[in-house]
């Protein structure tokens, strides 16, 4: 895998501040670890995982964890479904916060690991779904185990999602739900005087 080469790791910004992009092979090793697991996962399991990488736990928080990954910040988490037995999908930074007045230095190497990430997900998964929406972009891949993996931009961040096969189900009966609302009030009510039937 040559994308290590890519863009730098590191970057310091005008201000003095540095802005860092977890190495490709190092994230999507991380990556993997989640996506392929074999589903479903308990919270405890997904403790468990968090020791074999060598992360910690937040002291108010168990479930947000700093990694290895040397962003100096709590970077990834995890949230849980069906009355917290579950884990429904896990989130991870790929990229450091940076203070605001120099987050435009940091785009065009955020866009660089962006391109970089998906160049090596796609090595691996195939060709993924890509999107923008309200300014994010993102590309998707549905795994063979309805594991949904999605990796987003917005300018200088770099983040991913793992969405388990509950998690993915549950959001789809979600969106069902909320078109079925709308299709019942896309129904056309009959004009004034009109017999409706009654």
């Amino acid at each position: 895998m040559t994308t290590g080469a890519v863009f730098p790791a590191e970057t310091v910004l005008s201000d003095g501040s540095v802005y860092r992009v977890v190495p490709v092979e190092a994230g999507v090793r991380a990556i993997r670890v989640w996506a392929e697991y074999p589903w479903p996962m308990s919270p405890a399991q997904a403790l468990a995982l968090r020791d074999r990488l060598g992360w910690t736990s937040s002291p108010t928080n168990e479930r947000m964890f700093t990694t290895d990954h040397d962003l100096e910040e709590k970077d990834a988490s995890f949230t849980t479904i069906k009355r917290g037995q579950t884990v429904g999908s896990f989130n991870m930074s790929l990229t450091s916060r940076i203070p605001k007045p120099v987050r435009a230095e940091a785009v065009p190497t955020a866009e660089r690991a962006f391109d970089a990430y998906v160049e090596a997900l796609t090595a691996i998964y195939g060709q993924g779904a890509r999107s923008r929406s309200r300014g994010v972009l993102s590309v998707k891949w549905t795994l063979p185990s309805d594991t949904l993996v999605n990796i987003g931009t917005i300018g200088r961040v770099v983040s991913v999602d793992v969405d388990s096969p509950a998690g993915n189900e549950a959001a789809r009966g979600e969106a069902q739900y909320f078109d079925e609302i709308a299709d019942e009030n896309d129904v056309p009510y009959p004009p004034d005087g009109a017999d409706s039937g009654r």
